[in-house]
């Protein structure tokens, strides 16, 4: 898969980190599952309506998993200008 971030914005390798600390189970993609455990880390409520919410939102393939180019760009969108 492509890195399809604009020019001149936050790259894969900038959230590289981050996405396998989250990705647990190390198979190169963030389940539901794993967002949920990321959610109860943070100290929010870790239901699964918000969990899919998040999931809905990051995963443009559909595939039900997160890829660190689909994670990367969702960061990098959501991301504070600054």
């Amino acid at each position: 898969m492509t890195n399809d971030l604009p020019a001149g914005g936050a790259g894969a390798d900038d959230y590289a980190a981050t996405f396998r600390m989250i990705d647990r189970d190390g198979d190169g993609y963030i389940s539901l599952d794993e967002v949920k455990s990321l959610m109860r880390a943070l100290g929010q409520e870790a239901d699964h309506v918000r969990a899919v919410e998040f999931m809905v939102d990051a995963d443009r393939s559909r595939d039900g998993k997160l890829s660190l180019a689909e994670f990367s760009a969702f960061m990098a969108a959501v991301r504070p200008a600054g």
